[in-house]
């Protein structure tokens, strides 16, 4: 078979030499595919680490969880309230 013959069939091609794989070609539309996904699971690593490093956070985290308390209490303001006594209503 002939290298475009090879490549019409949408499969990985593996490169040998002396019996050995030393490359591997594949369509664009698999490169393109797996290049998306590689940036999908960076961003869920990155996603993950700073989820990691909040959770890390002691005084961030005791802030968490009197916020969730506050708002379980009831204990909350407007947003024009909020704009108010920051100062940028």
């Amino acid at each position: 078979m002939h290298l475009p013959e090879l490549l019409s069939e949408k499969q990985p091609l593996t490169v040998t030499r002396h019996g050995y794989p030393v490359a591997t070609i594949i369509s664009t539309e698999d490169y393109n595919r797996m290049q998306e996904e590689l940036e999908r699971l960076s961003q869920e690593v990155q996603a993950m680490q700073e989820t990691i490093e909040i959770l890390q956070d002691a005084e961030l985290m005791e802030a968490i969880r009197e916020g969730m308390q506050a708002l379980q209490n009831g204990d909350t303001v407007s947003l024009e309230e909020a704009r108010r006594a920051l100062g940028i209503a």
